[in-house]
């Protein structure tokens, strides 16, 4: 890599000692239907990087740019982009470039996902697109990409994203996938790493309360009115992209000049408001300032008044560009806020006085921008600088019933005399967090053009930090939330240390003519070092994530020709994403049994504290991608396949760890009056006017909590595919179809691990825990497609879009091998002998653990013969007959409707259903004999968005 620069920087120093002759490129930029002039659009020349901004008269101008063929591109908020080869040989100083106002009258609108095919893998969607698909969150945007199916909005729970992963109704977001993937707004990523907003980790791990805390980013926190447009990056990213594993969603908002917009829009679930207005600063060049906001109602069940969700987002934008003439720098500074309300929520079932509240909110700020330094060791500089503050709180007041349960309250390992609960009574339980992140970059650029080959060097460095001022767990130790609660007491999260990340990355982009060919090579590295203590040394992790990407172009529109276009792709690539705070530093456990009970006066608990539940050994999640690809275009019909295989390593799983409590156990005393008191570590009663000391005897028993590991993998492969049949002219109609096969294996214990038999053997507990193989998971696949045929009209200025979504198969199975692959569970033969791998004509499989632990934790390796001794034979795992039976649902599809309308210049009405037949055949599972209805019920809804 150091020869590598040294050589770029010793040919970009040749190529300012050879300079070639400059020239200033200069226009006006207006509108192509009504000729007026455009302020604020940025014109480039793509293989130099080099850019501007128009001025208030549509005028620009780049000055020096050396002689030779170039890209000329335009962007502008409200215009649709603009692309055009042009020859730099000379001076040019009256060049009109005319540009379209965003509107279905057009002859050409997109409203499906640009395919990028030149490198990674990743899909566009502009704002054209955006619109047709009326999303009520980011999550709904991924219907647009290959491989994903439509799903109902449901803004009554968490939204997360997951790339190339099987998505369903009946399919939970994977957690550590839904982690991996980075959303990245306007440059900053949408950082979760301080949600600490769990009841408890020791008992309970992240799934608990509907909490995102240790999972992806809750997407409902953003708004979709004010975006520009959305690529998500399901290959290989640039190495500017860091801390994740399966891909990035990147998202750009508004900034520039746009009418006043306000959409009011309703399905049977979601009702939303919005409006949006960008306006320019009075005087020249002064700038312009963008103003967004939305409200969103959603509820899943009217029934469930709790489950609903109320929100308000607005952000506060200002843009600008100064230097425009010599050294062009932008600068955008945003303002964002986000807040739930309605947050007491009542529900019929619940008791008057019983409240449950939850509140989130956010405030949010960035300033972020280039600088075009038009220097020979410096094209351009860009920075953002950004950071957020949260406010979050969990509320409840609820009646909790028993019957008199013991309570400890013991916060050190030790006896100590514990409470009893009443009958029933009133828990209060708050969960307060107060997250914030600070996110810092510059990254700089360095293009050259040398004869027909193109270079671009990137590098940079980013800053993260992420901590959390909560006051966290609060409530009365006597009163806890839920009876018999235990392993948990209360925990303020402001004394939990901040998390830090320093990365470093460099990136050499090359563009190679090879004849008519044109071979395209990106290849980076990314450095990064979490709670680092210098520049490399650290007290936490340290990873290096090389990552390459090529393109080859071997035929170029190639006009008359059957096979007019191809192109070739290979990517290889590391990524890695660092465990959050509440993998960092896990709640205490608190392992707690009762040692005497003599109601009311006297209740006895020996506690053990485990104050450090973390992992020493967590490391963060690894993925390793591997895509190659295949772009041609065919009598007319462009093709993509893109074929893919990602390793994930080390994902964050909650495992059990064992550990055996020794405890006293103080016999019962029989009869009232006997006055029980703990003194010295001995319990003395008054017997017939005696003081005597109670008799004990020393038990045992395995305790355990929940800690952080590493013992969770994902395998995939797969195709992906987007055939392209062109228009139909006549018909003004395209047809596309797109889709996927994948082929997921999740192991989600990789490791061997422990199963407790909670039995009693001959009157006592049972003293053997037993350990079990792991490499035990499931394999999921699906094979679908979506046709989608558009019609645009642009006499109607209406656009409408039918989707065939079909599910060719889509199967499941359960795995649970051994290290070679060889089956691990068994029937037992006529004469007792064990069949393995063969699980016909008996209700139950057998599965012998690997080994097992006595009460003194020595580790005992498991013995054939032990499978019919008693009382080993307690410890086979028996399961289902039909535990390993593969689910086949059958072929399913549904329709899928859309429609935009414009009317006039001044509203939109858009209007969408899914489903719109309600095919949902009854299947029922091989597994078990329960019933399940495939694809999801018809669903509809409307928007109408005014232009003032």
């Amino acid at each position: 890599m150091k020869i590598k620069l040294v050589f770029f920087f010793v040919l970009f120093g040749l190529g300012s000692v050879y300079a070639q002759e400059k020239f200033t490129f200069s226009g006006k930029v207006t509108e192509a239907k009504s000729k007026i002039y455009v302020e604020l659009v940025a014109v480039q020349i793509k293989e130099l990087n080099r850019w501007t901004i128009s001025d208030a008269n549509g005028d620009f101008i780049l000055k020096d740019l050396p002689a030779g063929n170039y890209t000329l591109q335009a962007s502008c908020l409200g215009f649709e982009p603009y692309e055009m080869p042009i020859a730099i040989q000379r001076n040019i100083s009256d060049f009109k470039l005319m540009i379209k106002q965003s509107s279905l009258g057009l002859e050409e609108v997109t409203i499906v996902a640009k395919e990028n095919t030149s490198l990674s893998s990743s899909s566009k969607i502009e704002s054209t697109a955006l619109e047709h698909v009326q999303p009520t969150g980011l999550a709904d945007v991924m219907q647009l990409v290959p491989g994903q199916i439509t799903l109902n909005p449901d803004m009554s729970k968490s939204n997360q994203i997951t790339i190339r992963d099987i998505n369903s109704k009946n399919v939970n977001t994977d957690a550590n996938s839904a982690m991996g993937t980075a959303i990245v707004v306007d440059g900053t990523p949408v950082n979760n790493d301080a949600n600490m907003q769990l009841f408890n980790s020791a008992s309970g791990g992240t799934s608990q309360d509907n909490s995102t805390a240790g999972q992806g980013v809750d997407l409902r926190q953003i708004s979709t009115d004010n975006i520009e447009s959305v690529e998500v990056i399901r290959g290989i990213p640039s190495v500017e992209y860091g801390n994740l594993t399966t891909g990035a969603v990147v998202v750009k908002t508004k900034a520039g000049k746009t009418k006043l917009f306000v959409k009011a829009k309703a399905d049977p679930n979601i009702k939303q408001t919005a409006l949006s207005k960008g306006f320019l600063l009075p005087g020249e060049n002064s700038g312009a300032m963008n103003i967004d906001a939305d409200y969103t109602y959603a509820y899943n069940d009217m029934r469930e008044p709790t489950k609903s969700y109320r929100r308000v987002t607005g952000q506060l934008g200002y843009s600008n560009t100064f230097l425009r003439e010599s050294t062009p720098i932008s600068l955008n500074a945003k303002v964002s806020l986000y807040s739930t309300f309605d947050n007491e929520k009542n529900d019929p079932d619940m008791l008057k006085e019983e409240i449950i509240q939850s509140k989130e909110q956010s405030i949010g700020f960035k300033l972020y921008g280039t600088w075009s330094a038009r220097k020979w060791w410096l094209t351009s500089l860009s920075y953002n600088f950004s950071g957020d503050f949260e406010k979050q709180k969990n509320y409840k007041y609820e009646l909790a019933t028993g019957g008199l349960t013991p309570v400890p309250t013991a916060m050190e390992s030790g006896e100590s005399i514990g409470s009893i609960l009443p009958s029933s009574y009133f828990s209060e339980l708050t969960i307060d967090g107060r997250p914030y992140n600070y996110f810092g970059m510059l990254k700089g650029n360095i293009t050259k053009r040398y004869n027909n080959m193109d270079n671009n060097l990137m590098f940079g460095a980013e800053w993260r930090t992420s901590g959390n001022k909560g006051k966290g767990r609060i409530y009365d130790i006597t009163r806890p939330p839920t009876v018999g609660a235990v392993s948990t007491r209360p925990r303020p999260f402001n004394d939990i240390p901040a998390s830090k990340e320093l990365s470093l990355f460099i990136e050499d982009k090359i563009a190679i003519p090879i004849g008519k060919t044109k071979l395209t090579t990106q290849a980076g590295l990314r450095y990064t070092n979490l709670l680092p203590k210098g520049l490399f040394s650290t007290d936490g992790y340290t990873t290096l994530e090389p990552r390459v990407n090529m393109s080859y172009d071997i035929l170029t529109k190639r006009k008359g020709k059957a096979l007019s276009d191809l192109g070739l792709r290979f990517g290889y690539g590391k990524t890695s994403k660092t465990p959050g705070m509440i993998f960092l530093y896990p709640d205490k456990a608190y392992l707690d049994e009762i040692s005497f009970n003599y109601y009311p006066d006297l209740i006895v608990v020996t506690t053990q504290v485990f104050e450090d539940t973390a992992n020493p050994d967590l490391k963060p999640i690894r993925n390793t991608k591997f895509e190659a690809g295949v772009d041609f275009k065919l009598f007319g019909v462009d093709v993509m396949l893109t074929g893919f295989m990602e390793e994930i390593e080390n994902g964050f799983s909650w495992e059990r760890e064992y550990s055996v409590m020794n405890f006293r156990k103080w016999d019962a005393l029989a009869g009232a009056g006997k006055n029980p008191v703990f003194e010295n570590g001995n319990i003395t009663y008054t017997e017939n006017g005696t003081v005597q000391t109670l008799s004990y005897t020393t038990d045992q028993k395995f305790i355990n909590y929940l800690s952080p590991h590493n013992n969770y993998e994902i395998s995939k492969k797969g195709i992906e595919y987007v055939i392209n049949f062109g228009r139909l002219k006549a018909l003004r109609t395209d047809l596309i179809v797109d889709g996927a096969y994948y082929n997921i294996k999740k192991i989600d214990e990789v490791s061997p691990f422990p199963e407790e038999k909670l039995i009693t053997y001959q009157g006592k507990r049972f003293p053997y825990l037993p350990i079990f193989a792991g490499n035990k998971g499931k394999v999921s696949e699906r094979l679908n497609s979506n046709i989608k045929i558009n019609t645009h009209i642009p006499k109607l200025r209406m656009v409408t879009s039918i989707t065939g979504m079909l599910v060719w198969f889509d199967q499941t199975r359960y795995t649970w091998e051994g290290a070679n692959g060889e089956a691990i569970a068994y029937k037992l033969g006529p004469n007792g002998e064990k069949l393995y791998g063969q699980y016909d004509g008996v209700d139950k499989i057998n599965i012998d653990p690997v080994g097992y632990y006595d009460m003194n934790m020595q580790y005992h390796a498991w013995q054939d013969n032990q499978s019919s001794e008693s009382p080993y034979t307690f410890m086979v795992k028996q399961e289902r007959y039909d535990y390993f039976a593969r689910e086949r649902f059958p072929f399913t599809w549904q329709i899928n409707l859309k429609l935009t309308k414009e009317i006039g210049d001044f509203a939109k009405l858009s209007f969408f259903a899914n489903n719109i037949f309600n095919h949902r055949p009854l299947y029922k599972y091989v597994r078990g004999s329960s019933y399940t209805r495939l694809n999801q019920s018809a669903y509809f809804g409307a928007e109408l968005k005014f232009t003032l």
